[in-house]
């Protein structure tokens, strides 16, 4: 596989999926929040390039059956339909197991395309767009300077289903920050709600170091969430879920309840009954079980009844506590959870 270019990311639900590389960054690779492609030049990679990788990776795998196909990196949708029709046919011919081929899609990018060209590529077995929507507040939209509104991820989102496309649609809680922490919950349920996407996979934010938002947060300018308003968040967001019928899910190790998941409308009082079964834990337990996660201890809440794991997160809660007088936890949970992406 060393002559076969492959690209830095792909989605968690895409782990056992064959790796196409068709384009190298994100075309545009401005998000304050996002620090994957800095550094790295955006480029469509040439259609003959990628036609011979497609190659060689059937004469890799020799005739493994693969489901899913996801293609990398950012943005896939950026390239002319022509060339992307040529790739989506080769792949097809050499993977004829293939159920669905996937793509990350910038509600731009799909907003570029007719409906008769996404159907086109619908047909041809592009049939699945992972979009990064983040909010639904235009407010935050544009502080995180990710170059699209409200209105494009609605347009854009009902596009992709009535050309019959499966839609995963991203989301961030926390990315608007302490003071507009329910504009994130309210809006975004709004944009939600407005295009019913298949999946909502939600992530919660990491400030990396080498962003822009990681560096207004050092410097106190952005005001980070403690993980209980952030989970505080999430139950606002839910609650305003309506009139959907969404698979709701949790599935980054970044997140903090990974619990919280399930088919709406049938799964929301559920969702909603175990979130208040964290938020009712006495505060000494909400850190327990948040640094728990953070440092790998538990994976669910059920884990914090194992004692010896419980005593082994209050030990190191206590050492960090012994050697700073004035740790921040939040800034301690916003480190570990930068270091899981």
């Amino acid at each position: 596989m060393n002559d076969i270019e492959l690209g830095p990311i792909r989605p968690p639900s895409e782990s056992q999926s064959l790796l196409i590389r068709v384009t190298r960054g994100c075309h545009w690779n401005k998000c304050f929040f996002c620090g994957l492609y800095k550094g790295m030049k955006y480029s469509v990679r040439p259609t003959d390039d990628i036609l011979e990788d497609i190659k060689k990776s059937a004469e890799f795998y020799n005739g493994m059956a693969f489901t899913s196909c996801f293609l990398q990196d950012g943005d896939a949708l950026n390239i002319p339909t022509g060339d992307l029709l040529l790739i989506l046919k080769k792949i097809k011919s050499c993977f004829p197991s293939l159920q669905t081929i996937t793509t990350y899609a910038r509600c731009d990018s799909i907003l570029k395309k007719s409906r008769s060209e996404l159907i086109a590529l619908r047909e041809l077995g592009l049939n699945h767009f992972y979009r990064g929507i983040e909010t639904g507040s235009d407010t935050i939209l544009k502080n995180i300077y990710k170059g699209i509104t409200s209105k494009d991820i609605i347009d854009s989102g009902l596009m992709c289903k009535n050309a019959g496309i499966i839609l995963s649609d991203f989301t961030l809680l926390g990315i608007g920050g302490r003071e507009l922490s329910e504009e994130n919950a309210i809006e975004t349920a709004r944009v939600i709600n407005a295009v019913n996407p298949d999946y909502i996979r939600v992530h919660h934010t990491a400030f990396k170091p080498n962003t822009k938002l990681g560096r207004d947060v050092e410097n106190g300018v952005f005001i980070l969430q403690s993980e209980d308003e952030v989970v505080r968040e999430q139950r606002l967001f839910i609650e305003n879920l309506n009139g959907i019928t969404s698979t709701y899910i949790n599935e980054h190790i970044i997140n903090l309840l990974l619990e919280v998941r399930g088919k709406l409308p049938s799964s929301k009082e559920t969702m909603l009954k175990i979130i208040d079964n964290y938020l009712e834990m006495s505060e000494d337990d909400k850190l327990n079980f948040a640094i728990g996660r953070r440092i790998g201890v538990y994976y669910l809440l059920s884990d914090m009844r194992n004692k010896a794991k419980n005593e082994a997160v209050s030990q190191y809660i206590n050492n960090l506590k012994a050697e700073h007088s004035d740790v921040d936890f939040n800034k301690v949970c916003n480190f570990y959870r930068a270091n899981m992406i």
